[in-house]
């Protein structure tokens, strides 16, 4: 009987481990894959959109990343509904493998002096697939995780999908820095930049043969067995939920602005906008990240024991008060305050970043959680992230005022801590 026992243990533990790496593999190739057109901007902007002007080339080239945002949405009511209605896994073996295509495919095309208006329409078209991919991802790996662990572990465990986050980003920041240390010049802008694309696509192989061979949640599996599964759960948000989308929608409104303006535009900004060294700018990035995903794991355990809600008003209102000072302080610097700064953004980031998908998936009914879950995390970053870098260039462009960035990742940080105090009191946030 103990024997039994002790193997019916060992058989879940072994679920559990392949459930989280299957979770946290797929994020970290989103994240990889669409992270890596952020750190070229600049590049793109010279092969895909020629122009005299430097800063209208990359307001263009932002503009194709954002766009890959619109569809971010679509996807999450397309993914959220298949994963709510026929499953998880199934879900998610789907977008990892439209990911890696469309990755792929972005690192075979030609430049506009080649096929002319062609290429910036065809990387128009792959940035939205990319969109609809992500779309269905992010959240829905996280309810792949929290709903094979034990529940008092949600905030460690889900911090695993920001700390993977990172990871892809953090990937992309090292391949980035590695092709411009070896590829220099003309070089760079014919080979280099294509290989960190082509690197996703055996990646995306192994997370979809990794997917394929894990198992359904054991949620998903007892909403199955008990005919709970909810068949229209856009229908039943529209109609009892609309409240909790705002507030969602509020929280990953600050989520999306942390990790572009403070993270993924700040090597170009270092770089292209105040002239330093690109190669220092990606490096100290790559730091940051380092410890960012450090940081999500601990600052997620924390909430576990003292509650989400207390360590994400803290590290939100810390944002209100010190996003603009920093940026200024970054902007009128050098190398060593970008490394100051960027140091205090990272503990704010984890802070409100690591217990963020624990709170979200606390306060998200089961049977509508994929859906509601995606549909409020890609609303704000769709809205708001894609176009974060896009704005940034943009108020920069027509003020002349360089922290001006810092500025609007305030104000966004201000409605994350009004969003906060909607969120009712219970133990699970507040413990």
């Amino acid at each position: 009987m103990k024997r039994s026992k002790m193997e019916s243990q060992t058989k879940y533990d072994v679920i559990q481990r392949r459930t989280i790496l299957s979770a946290s593999i797929g994020t970290v190739l989103e994240w990889y894959d669409f992270t890596i057109y952020a750190y070229l901007a600049a590049i793109f902007a010279t092969l895909f959109f020629p122009t005299s002007l430097k800063s209208v080339a990359l307001i263009f080239s932002y503009a194709v990343f954002a766009i890959g945002y619109i569809a971010r949405p679509l996807g999450a009511l397309l993914f959220g509904h298949f994963g709510d209605t026929r499953g998880r896994k199934k879900t998610l073996t789907v977008t990892i493998l439209l990911m890696a295509i469309t990755t792929l495919a972005i690192g075979l095309l030609p430049n506009y002096e080649t096929v002319g208006i062609i290429a910036p329409l065809l990387l128009v078209i792959l940035r939205l697939l990319q969109g609809i991919a992500v779309g269905g991802e992010a959240f829905g790996s996280a309810c792949f995780i929290v709903e094979t662990i034990p529940q008092e572990k949600n905030g460690l465990f889900s911090s695993l999908i920001w700390s993977s986050s990172v990871v892809g980003m953090l990937l992309a920041s090292l391949i980035v820095f590695i092709t411009f240390m070896l590829f220099q010049g003309k070089l760079l802008y014919t080979v280099g930049w294509r290989l960190p694309f082509l690197l996703a696509a055996l990646s995306g192989i192994v997370g979809y043969y990794i997917r394929t061979k894990t198992s359904e949640s054991y949620v998903f599996q007892c909403l199955e067995r008990d005919n709970l599964v909810e068949r229209f759960p856009l229908k039943k948000i529209l109609i009892s939920h609309k409240l909790l989308i705002v507030q969602l929608v509020g929280l990953y409104l600050l989520s999306a602005l942390i990790t572009y303006l403070a993270f993924i535009f700040m090597p170009v900004y270092f770089s292209d906008v105040l002239g330093h060294s690109r190669i220092e700018a990606n490096a100290i990035n790559t730091v940051m990240l380092l410890l960012l995903m450090i940081l999500d794991v601990f600052f997620g355990s924390l909430s576990d024991k003292v509650g989400r809600k207390p360590l994400m008003l803290t590290a939100a209102s810390g944002f209100v008060l010190l996003s603009y000072p920093l940026y200024y302080f970054i902007a009128h610097g050098n190398l060593v305050t970008l490394m100051l700064g960027q140091t205090l953004f990272t503990v704010l980031a984890a802070g409100f970043q690591g217990p963020l998908m624990a709170l979200s998936i606390d306060l998200i009914p089961t049977n509508i959680r994929y859906t509601l879950g995606s549909l409020g995390y890609n609303l704000a970053y769709s809205i708001f992230g894609g176009t974060a870098p896009l704005v940034a260039m943009f108020l920069i462009a027509k003020t002349s005022y360089l922290a001006i960035p810092g500025l609007y990742l305030a104000i966004g940080a201000l409605i994350a801590v009004l969003s906060l105090l909607m969120v009712k009191k219970n133990s699970l946030l507040f413990n």
